[in-house]
């Protein structure tokens, strides 16, 4: 008699917990010493292939970027509790909460959830670790929000910025990135919809109350000497940063994140980092390749400043949070000499671009913008206002102590459980 396919599930799934169970004793086995750290970097939106067409841009097809140099490797399934196709709130909650959660639900199961698991923030201040969360989205973005607080619908950006200001302190030391307009009134400068400017300045006076340093001045925090012993929050535009690509923006997320470990350090202490590169997803909702790959090139270059500087003794992972857009790098011909802007124009073969989307506003070919322009909009099959998320299986990167775990294929819930026995492995 053949098994049923759910008695195979169950075989699986135990299996899989019999593997990471083990991979865990091998860890608290190798593990000398208590960790000096975890770090989690998620690159938001970004697909395996648009990795390659990174690399090809920027180094050649003999080139190798900083991620390569990880040693350890592992694809990952991301389907959320409600759909196949997972938005950023549920796979965020599946990395910050080791739980399936629905679609545009952060820290949360579902929105009329009662009660949550504990944040990876949680584990790790229990451990007696500071922890940081950093971004070059808003803050309160569906992934850096779902490690920060519960909320049931992830665009309600003002109560999530008022339930963030409850957790810092008690949940997370150092918050980094965009979202200003949210926690301080700029409405001179900035429009918000009916009823939003109340709540923000409601938001502010809250935060004018709390033994918390806030910075809008990338140069003061910087130079603050005595910031690293409270509560900080730095938001440095007024939402998400611009484009990299756009030359706009002089504030890069390594430089962020080089700040956020020199503060983590000054304590004293272990720490739990959390990365977000948000922008890749941006550009390919909009079919922009050119800004996607850049913004894949700054989360490749923050990663080099991590291998470089976070020592042997710290657990760093890597993966992306789901794919978007459905890019496709296509050919042939493709010579092995393309690179660079090379890749933004027309195939001579095919008379088609280099780069095409399953889904986005690319479909509508009327601009005239020139194919190297970071606005310009490559070829898209379906057409919609925003391309779609799409629901193949990612990566995830691994080096450090604990990484002994990662291989195979895993479930995104299990990222959380990765990061938790690491932490508590280290608990004297």
């Amino acid at each position: 008699m053949k098994p049923t396919s759910s008695l195979l599930a169950l075989k699986r799934s135990m299996k899989m917990s019999v593997w990471l169970g083990l991979g865990w004793l091998a860890m608290t086995s190798l593990q000398a010493k208590p960790l000096d750290g975890v770090v989690l970097v998620i690159a938001d939106g970004t697909s395996q292939e648009l990795i390659t067409a990174a690399r090809n841009y920027a180094q050649g097809a003999q080139g190798r970027l900083h991620l390569e140099a990880f040693p350890r490797t592992a694809i990952v399934r991301t389907f959320s509790a409600s759909d196949l196709v997972t938005d950023s709130g549920a796979a965020a909650t599946a990395l910050a909460r080791g739980i399936k959660a629905d679609n545009r639900v952060v820290g949360m199961a579902d929105p009329l959830a009662k009660t949550a698991p504990p944040s990876i923030l949680d584990l790790a201040k229990k451990a007696g670790w500071s922890t940081a969360v950093v971004t070059d989205d808003a803050v309160m973005g569906a992934t850096p929000a779902a490690f920060l607080v519960e909320h049931g619908n992830r665009n309600e950006s003002v109560p999530i910025a008022a339930k963030l200001l409850d957790q810092l302190g008690p949940r997370v030391d150092l918050v980094l990135g965009g979202g200003s307009k949210w926690f301080m009134d700029q409405s001179p400068k900035l429009t918000y919809k009916e009823g939003e400017l109340e709540e923000v300045r409601k938001n502010e006076a809250k935060l004018r109350s709390l033994p918390v340093k806030t910075f809008m001045n990338w140069e003061e925090f910087v130079a603050d000497p005595n910031a690293s012993q409270v509560p900080m929050l730095g938001v440095f535009a007024p939402e998400s940063f611009a484009f990299y690509a756009d030359g706009k923006r002089a504030l890069r997320l390594k430089d962020m994140v080089a700040q956020a470990v020199k503060k983590l350090r000054e304590r004293q202490r272990p720490f739990l980092l959390v990365v977000e590169a948000g922008l890749p997803d941006k550009a390919c909702h909009l079919n922009q390749a050119k800004r996607a790959i850049i913004e894949v090139l700054e989360f490749d270059e923050t990663l080099g400043w991590l291998q470089e500087n976070l020592g042997p003794n710290v657990l760093m992972l890597a993966t992306t949070d789901h794919q978007t857009g459905g890019f496709t790098f296509n050919g042939p011909p493709a010579p092995l000499s393309l690179k660079g802007d090379s890749l933004l124009r027309t195939n001579p073969g095919t008379q088609m671009s280099y780069f095409t989307w399953a889904s986005g506003p690319g479909s509508d070919r009327s601009g005239t913008r020139e194919l190297t322009d970071p606005e310009f909009t490559q070829p898209a099959l379906l057409p919609r206002p925003s391309a779609y998320h799409t629901a193949g299986d990612v990566w995830l990167l691994a080096d450090g102590p604990g990484s002994e775990t990662v291989g195979g294929f895993l479930d995104n819930t299990d990222i959380y459980k990765i990061l938790a026995r690491a932490i508590q492995a280290s608990v004297p």
